[in-house]
């Protein structure tokens, strides 16, 4: 048996292919901008669906959702709308 090539697996990027999106310094990492507004928009969720369903599944469900939806669609979107 042979071993695997790890280093095989790891890709290196080209300098120039790091994404320009705009970025927000949380805790000393970089973080891209839509990022944090889908954390901040699934923060937003679960504080009205608990204040709405007072329950928890409905609470992870919905936060989820628009987590999801948030991150890529600004992400698609930064995408789409990239300067060349």
């Amino acid at each position: 048996m042979t071993a695997a090539n790890v280093s095989a697996l790891v890709e290196a990027r080209p300098a120039g292919g790091r994404s320009t999106a705009p970025v927000v310094q949380v805790a000393g990492a970089a973080w891209p901008l839509y990022k944090v507004h889908a954390v901040i928009a699934a923060l937003i969720v679960a504080v009205v669906a608990l204040g709405l369903t007072g329950s928890g599944q409905a609470v992870a469900w919905a936060s989820a959702a628009a987590l999801v939806t948030v991150w890529w669609t600004e992400r698609l979107w930064q995408t789409a709308h990239r300067p060349s």
